[in-house]
């Protein structure tokens, strides 16, 4: 017998704290860099969170330019475009300053910038199948420093970026494990003028990232309790980002998770729940984080026969307590998990996101083909714990409506 292979992608060059932003100057030039692409969206620039960027790059004495037209979903026209203009920039190392977005579409840019002139980052996309363009070597792409804005995604230390193809309504992923940013400074400071609508919509996509990571098929055993551990921040402390904006300790536990999460999803995959919110996006415009608050209980729902046991923990670890600690400690298996599900839609609630589809601009038509793009298309189902088919994702979409 032959035991399980588990393989773990970890991040690279990793600051984490308030005041981390100001080390981009002394990481560019640890890079060997002189030269450098601030890439960036016009939300930044207008909530001037790039000022602590800016002022270390200029005390090391750098030349650098900002590009700040990524728009919120980077589709292929937009990644393309920025790829031209780093080219133009003559620059030497990418400086990413944003959400997930920006992050995401600043991969794109370091992916393609690697690769021949003539080259769209569609082309990577492993969904292109036998068609896929070889990717560059490491040695051919910039460096990335990666500084997020919003405690949601953990871009800033995954391999992975998500992108948008707007002919064909798809989210499609580029990137594997030479695609994690050489450097992230995670900095919880730039998360304090995050609106409440924004903290509470990504602060769910890191919840989803833990939750689906730690119930995912895929058997990583060293990172589950750092993903619990995740699972508890979030509990602890999403709710307070919302209602205290300015509570700078629930905003570094935001953070963490987030960054916690980031690295679960980097080894252990996700599942369902995004394959169901990436459609949401794409057909009805559905900010991520809305999407998966929309849909993350109905998943969890679903998927419970699968892994009820993993799903007790969560809903343990949400509470802010261990698994034989809840109240009535007595309740089988199947209760115990329900109570993360549950837990899951007071969250929800609580943060003031919506609950069904209707409200959120989806209509009843567009669920046929979002349910056969989640299934046909869509990458991050095959790690559910339970077995999904496209007559699920239909059945999914209908209960949330």
């Amino acid at each position: 017998m032959t035991d399980n292979i588990s393989t773990y992608v970890w991040p690279g060059q990793t600051h984490f704290g308030f005041g981390a932003a100001g080390m981009a100057g002394q990481e560019v030039q640890a890079l060997q860099a002189n030269s450098v692409f601030v890439l960036t969206d016009p939300g930044i620039i207008s909530a001037q969170l790039l000022e602590p960027v800016t002022s270390s790059l200029e005390a090391a004495k750098l030349i650098y330019i900002i590009y700040d037209e990524v728009p919120a979903n980077p589709d292929i026209a937009s990644v393309d475009a920025a790829t031209a203009a780093f080219r133009d920039s003559g620059a030497d190392v990418i400086v990413a300053v944003g959400g997930g977005s920006v992050l995401d579409a600043a991969k794109g840019v370091r992916l393609a910038a690697g690769g021949p002139l003539n080259a769209s980052v569609s082309e990577y996309a492993p969904v292109m199948g036998d068609k896929v363009r070889p990717t560059p070597s490491p040695n051919d792409m910039p460096p990335m420093i990666a500084i997020p804005t919003t405690a949601g995604t953990g871009a800033e230390v995954t391999p992975w970026g998500v992108l948008t193809d707007l002919k064909r309504k798809l989210k499609f992923g580029i990137g594997g494990p030479y695609l994690v940013p050489n450097v992230a400074l995670v900095d919880p400071e730039l998360t304090l003028t995050l609106p409440p609508g924004l903290t509470a919509a990504t602060g769910l996509d890191a919840l989803s990232h833990c939750i689906e990571a730690y119930v995912s098929t895929n058997q990583n055993p060293a990172l589950d309790p750092m993903i619990l551990y995740g699972v508890e921040l979030i509990g602890r402390s999403l709710r307070l980002t919302v209602a205290q904006p300015s509570n700078q300790a629930a905003r570094r536990d935001m953070m963490l998770a987030s960054m916690i999460a980031g690295v679960g999803i980097s080894s252990k995959w996700l599942g369902a729940c995004h394959s169901l919110a990436h459609q949401l996006s794409t057909f009805a415009n559905v900010q991520h984080g809305v999407a998966i608050a929309l849909m993350l209980p109905h998943q969890m729902a679903f998927s419970l026969p699968g892994a009820l046991e993993r799903y007790g923990d969560v809903g343990a670890a949400l509470a802010g307590l261990e698994r034989w600690e809840l109240p009535e400690a007595g309740l089988g298996r199947r209760a115990k998990a329900e109570r993360a599900v549950n837990a899951v839609r007071e969250l929800v609630n609580d943060v003031g996101l919506p609950s069904r589809l209707r409200d959120a601009g989806v209509t009843v038509e567009m669920i046929p083909s979002m349910a056969r793009n989640a299934y046909q298309l869509d990458g991050n189902w095959p790690t559910n714990p339970r077995l999904v088919d496209e007559s699920d994702f239909e059945n999914l979409y209908q209960q949330a409506f």
